[in-house]
């Protein structure tokens, strides 16, 4: 078989797995329907209707319960509110990962919103993954009633929760549920942290990460460099620095940073959030304007590039890649046309990426990376597949650019009316349903690096990164 009958055969797979999971996420809501069917009335002290149902569900396939109760869940979505999303999952042209992506972004939006959305979703889904198609979601969501994503937010904030898990080896997992600007200030802290050490430090940046969050805890502030080199280690001796906030950066229309409008933003590594907590944010934050097309009046300078590329951008362009623009590096595009605007043949890469690229560029992988226009990048993989990618930044910053937004959904007054129909339950114990392999420790090397965010920067390396 040739590399490109066994991708055809990969997706012929996927497509047989989707509609099999379709089959038992019917088949549970069945169960579930047919439990209620028979408690109907239960009287004082009897049984609740479908109570009993996810247990049934959980000892027949060997499942949690938890588990069991989210498949119900989704299929009464289904059922109840998403007739085009069933039609395409039972026909295998989306997983469950994507239906499941579906039902979270539509709860909770008026049934005018949530059919808009709903259509957009099912096209989007045939030709991405699901963490683009999450965020592909709520900036929807947002713009077409930008007052029920403020709602919404408000809402889940009540979740937040920080827990701690015992797992085998005497090994614990420490998790939560954040506000979206708080946990992306931790997140950045702990990268700044686990970059303190120098280039011959043994860790991975995973086990970084761990220290750090340990470090910060205990009072020390610092991640100490475990290179085993004492005074030679050039971080050995750190002068004493002044205590700042981490670095978060979020983009946001000039005209919802004033209140004229209430289209979203973007924070780095996370996706879009309302206007309300975006301009709440800035309240304490430095402002930097960047412009529609990057000015050259300064003769084009890399700094004034890489400010203007990291904005539009927002995120790595490699396809499905979320690391945050401020963690990856501005890498220059083919020569530039005669009066294009300075950086605007240029693009993010995060260092796992930019290694790929570096690497095809060499002729060492079959991956083929090109400009499709003037904002859009191709990446041809080597079994001919392309993937297009666009500048994510720029749909925030300039709303008008984002040219395959939904149009429709409520306005004005309506707008206002409070939904009270459930949110999605995203609470820290979640199951991934479709890949249910949280934890798991992959044992061969190159496994373990395949993370992009865990890629340590070549600049932080003591070895040839190529």
């Amino acid at each position: 078989m040739s590399d490109e009958g066994l991708i055809d055969a990969l997706r012929a797979a996927h497509g047989a797995a989707a509609r099999a999971q379709a089959a038992e996420v019917f088949a549970v809501r069945e169960l579930y329907r047919r439990h209620r069917a028979e408690s109907v009335e239960p009287g004082p002290g009897g049984v609740r209707a479908g109570e009993f149902a996810a247990s049934e569900v959980a000892v027949a396939v060997h499942a949690d319960e938890a588990t069991a109760g989210a498949l119900i869940d989704i299929g009464l979505a289904l059922e109840e509110s998403l007739p085009r999303t069933r039609l395409a999952f039972e026909a295998g042209r989306i997983d469950l990962a994507k239906v499941r992506v579906i039902v979270d972004s539509t709860r909770g939006l008026s049934r005018e919103v949530a059919g808009v959305v709903e259509t957009r979703l099912i096209e989007v889904a045939e030709r991405t993954e699901p963490a683009r198609l999450r965020q592909a979601a709520r900036r929807w969501a947002a713009r077409l009633d930008p007052r029920g994503a403020q709602r919404r937010r408000e809402r889940r904030q009540d979740q937040r929760d920080v827990r701690i898990r015992a797992v085998q080896d005497s090994m614990a997992v420490f998790d939560g549920l954040l506000p979206a600007p708080g946990a992306q200030t931790v997140a950045m802290r702990l990268r700044e942290m686990s970059l303190q050490v120098c280039g011959q430090d043994p860790r991975t940046m995973p086990q970084r990460r761990a220290d750090a969050l340990v470090a910060l805890a205990d009072g020390s502030g610092r991640l100490r460099c475990t290179c085993g080199r004492g005074r030679r280690c050039a971080n050995s001796v750190v002068p004493p620095q002044t205590p700042r906030r981490p670095l978060v950066q979020i983009g946001i229309p000039a005209e919802s940073l004033l209140g004229t409008s209430e289209a979203p933003a973007f924070l780095a590594g996370y996706g879009p959030i309302d206007a309300a907590l975006a301009r709440t944010v800035a309240e304490h934050a430095r402002f930097e304007v960047i412009s529609e097309r990057e000015e050259s009046e300064d003769g084009g300078g890399r700094e004034t590039s890489a400010r203007w590329v990291r904005a539009v951008d927002g995120i790595c362009r490699f396809p499905g890649c979320v690391v945050p623009a401020a963690e990856s590096e501005p890498v220059d595009g083919p020569a530039e046309e005669a009066g294009r605007a300075a950086g605007a043949g240029s693009y993010v890469l995060c260092a796992r990426h930019d290694r790929l690229k570096v690497l095809a560029d060499k002729g060492k992988t079959r991956w083929c990376v090109a400009p499709a226009d003037h904002d859009r990048l191709r990446w041809t993989a080597p079994t001919g597949g392309v993937h297009i990618t666009v500048r994510e930044g720029a749909r925030y910053l300039f709303p008008h650019t984002d040219v395959d937004r939904p149009v429709g959904g409520r306005t004005g007054a309506e707008q206002s009316e409070p939904d009270s129909r459930p949110l999605p339950s995203d609470r820290p114990t979640a199951v991934d349903l479709v890949f249910p392999v949280a934890g798991h420790l992959p044992v061969h090397l190159q496994l373990t690096r395949i993370a992009p965010e865990d890629e340590i920067p070549v600049t932080e390396r003591s070895a040839d990164a190529y």
